[in-house]
């Protein structure tokens, strides 16, 4: 349905002298930015710095009533709510918005209505149709567009609407968007991930000590090149002829062009990755020359002889634990500018993965965002001070996050390559640049798998394991979560299933995505991630997190059936050879599984039709909950976590209530679990009597509760619990 709007009032057009910025958002500072009558709007003064695109460019409309009409379409947006309820929008979302009116009015023109208030009924269902056939995301954002210039029309003085778009419809419904309950991110796959996270790690952890002994050396090679002075073209030779017999007698060639800038020596060969051209500027700092030019000829003459070898800085290389080889070949001035970048990254995943945080709230980090403090046990926490920008205001809400202590580490790895006097994540770009930032992280990940693949990898059998997809998957479930597969593919199981192998490709969202589904399957999980990622309730948490491997919903419901099928088939296994179980549900749950036993006709050992067994199983999946110490065969009605976790408005798993509640069972699946716990307590607090009398008491029964459960399974108790 379109409503025609009631006339309006003409409004007064803003000032050209009037700022365009509420006056709350640049309080305090020197400059208010910018004016109405500027044809180019730029935001960064308020924006933070990671911020990209922060100009506002209206040059792109005609002069005159477009361009009056768009600035003060976006004037009335930073300004004024849209409609009864909402906030006015925040400058970060100013750039996109602008972009997406510009593309209203072209695509309304292309449709015969040449100004807002020529559009009718029949442009929108035309326009509405060519922006599904891109996606239903961009028909739902730009019908909720539509709706914002139609809540704003009497803000506008030149041309507005003279309607109400698809007046009482959401823009996802006038769309067709379906919003799922969980976040549809895919999770990176499990290898994928393992593989990226071993591989950050080991350039915190490893590489980094090769990198800065690597740009030391340069230091004093560069420093010694400026304090020697000027050599003549004798001395020159001479040492030039020195170098020639020491790579000799070692049996090494002379520094070699990086591949990197192959492109400059377009004639030049490259033979096993090696480019056969001389490193000009490596045997310049090597002979502490000023310019060798002049020598070339004899240098051409040494590198056939001796060949070429990369790198030229001689600082050892760390072996990689895979191959007990050096990691990478020796450094050159430009491979360890590459390396730096490489290590920048590494960081990056390493802050972000382990600690939860978002890409900006990552990025944004001060250098002093790291410290410790005890925390309530006596042990030491680390912890990382930074802002939450998502949901708060545009200046972000201080915020910590609780992170392992190799986070810590990366993060003095990056004071120690980054110099930008407040963001962790600045560095100087270079002469006459200043300080930049990190930026384009999704690009420079595809860089770093790339250069780990080239580094660990062969063609046959990349670094990064490739990944099955299915082509629904891929055609669109993964585009429309922003994730576009790329490279060669590899049929896994023929044509018959279309199966490819697929690069993964990374980006900032998954990360934190990853690690939620990870918390999330922990005991207290939710809670701890509800925590972590500064989420204001637990079903926000448990609809980021999701249950599957993708967060799809009909992933969701197919994996938990299978493994929880796959699951209480073991169990019934287990109970068939005599295993032993306790607690409150297992003799209402031996019991279920005596009848099915006693209609298959199974022995000890025997299964006599696998197929029916699943199938009279399987009425138990409903209310499992497998879990880490005990299974829960959930009744509601006698749940002990219903009726005592009132206060947090869910029920929450506690051992405490497990031991006692009816709806608990355990067997020897549980057992090696149970048995880390106790010893895992032991070894984390082993002098009690240096901690709080309460903490004592609750220590001590934790203990005994363990160890009373282990003997319980191992038929040394006085029972089931």
């Amino acid at each position: 349905m379109t409503t025609a709007l009631n006339p309006a009032p003409t409004p007064k057009p803003p000032a050209d002298d009037v700022y365009v910025l509420p006056a709350h958002l640049t309080a305090g500072m020197n400059d208010r930015g910018p004016r109405f009558s500027d044809d180019v709007w730029e935001l960064r003064a308020v924006l933070p710095r990671t911020r990209m695109g922060t100009r506002l460019d209206f040059t792109g409309f005609v002069a005159g009533e477009d361009r009056q009409t768009a600035k003060e379409y976006l004037y009335s947006r930073l300004r004024h709510p849209s409609g009864r309820t909402g906030l006015p929008m925040k400058p970060t979302a100013a750039r996109e918005e602008l972009a997406m009116f510009a593309r209203a009015l072209r695509d309304l023109r292309a449709l015969e209505a040449p100004r807002l208030r020529n559009v009718e009924r029949h442009h929108l269902t035309a326009a509405l149709a060519l922006w599904k056939r891109e996606s239903v995301h961009t028909a739902a954002a730009m019908v909720r567009l539509l709706q914002h210039v139609a809540a704003h029309g009497r803000f506008l003085t030149r041309d507005r609407l003279g309607l109400v778009p698809w007046e009482g419809r959401s823009a996802n419904a006038v769309a067709g968007l379906s919003k799922p309950a969980e976040n549809t991110t895919p999770r990176i796959p499990e290898d994928a991930m393992r593989a990226l996270l071993n591989a950050a790690l080991f350039y915190v952890e490893t590489a980094s000590h090769d990198i800065f002994a690597a740009q030391e050396e340069l230091a004093r090679l560069e420093e010694q090149r400026s304090r020697r002075g000027k050599a003549g073209d004798g001395e020159v030779r001479h040492r030039l002829e020195d170098l020639i017999e020491q790579r000799r007698s070692v049996g090494r060639g002379l520094p070699a062009l990086p591949r990197a800038l192959a492109h400059t020596k377009p004639e030049a060969r490259i033979i096993d990755g090696v480019v056969q051209a001389p490193n000009l500027r490596m045997l310049t700092l090597l002979l502490r020359a000023g310019h060798i030019h002049h020598q070339l000829p004899r240098i051409l003459e040494a590198g056939q002889e001796l060949g070429w070898d990369e790198g030229g800085l001689g600082t050892p290389i760390s072996p990689w634990p895979a191959t007990g080889r050096p990691w990478r070949p020796e450094m050159s001035p430009a491979t360890l500018a590459s390396e730096i970048v490489s290590l920048r990254v590494a960081c990056w995943i390493v802050i972000a993965y382990l600690s939860g945080m978002r890409d900006v709230e990552v990025r944004e980090l001060g250098r002093d965002c790291a410290f410790t403090e005890p925390g309530a046990d006596g042990r030491l926490r680390y912890k990382v001070r930074g802002r939450v920008f998502k949901g708060r205001r545009l200046s972000g809400d201080e915020a910590e996050w609780v992170v392992l202590d190799v986070v810590h580490r990366a993060i003095d790895v990056l004071l120690r390559i980054n110099d930008d006097p407040t963001h962790l994540f600045g560095y100087t770009g270079g002469p006459n640049v200043g300080y930049v930032m990190l930026r384009a992280v999704p690009g420079r990940l595809a860089v770093f798998c790339a250069h780990l693949n080239e580094l660990f990898g062969t063609a046959e059998e990349p670094y990064i394991p490739l990944v099955a997809v299915q082509p629904a998957m891929a055609a669109d479930s993964l585009h429309d979560a922003g994730v576009a597969c790329h490279g060669p593919e590899t049929p896994v199981d023929g044509e018959a299933t279309g199966t490819r192998l697929l690069p993964w490709a990374f980006n900032t969202r998954q990360f934190r995505r990853t690690l939620a589904w990870h918390i999330a399957h922990q005991p207290f999980g939710v809670v701890a991630g509800t925590r972590q990622y500064k989420h204001a309730a637990y079903a926000i948490f448990e609809g980021y997190a999701g249950t599957s491997a993708s967060g799809f919903a009909d992933e969701v419901a197919a994996d938990q059936t299978v493994a929880k099928l796959d699951y209480v088939e073991d169990l019934f296994h287990d109970w068939n050879e005599g295993g032993r179980s306790v607690g409150g549900a297992a003799q209402r749950v031996e019991a279920e599984f005596d009848r099915i036993r006693a209609e298959t006709g199974d022995l000890p050992g025997v299964v006599s039709s696998p197929t029916r067994l699943r199938a009279m199983l399987k009425h138990l999946t409903r209310t499992l909950h497998p879990g880490m110490l005990n299974d829960c065969f959930h009744q509601a009605e006698t749940a002990v976590c219903n009726k005592r976790a009132k206060s947090l408005g869910r029920p929450l798993p506690m051992l405490s209530m497990c031991l006692q509640c009816p709806n608990s069972r355990r067997s020897a699946v549980h057992l090696p679990r149970l048995l880390h716990a106790r010893d895992q307590a032991r070894q984390d607090f082993p002098d009690l009597d240096a901690l709080p009398r309460l903490q004592q008491i609750a220590i001590t029964e934790h203990l005994s509760s363990l160890t009373r459960l282990i003997a319980e399974i191992h038929d040394e108790g006085d029972g089931p619990a």
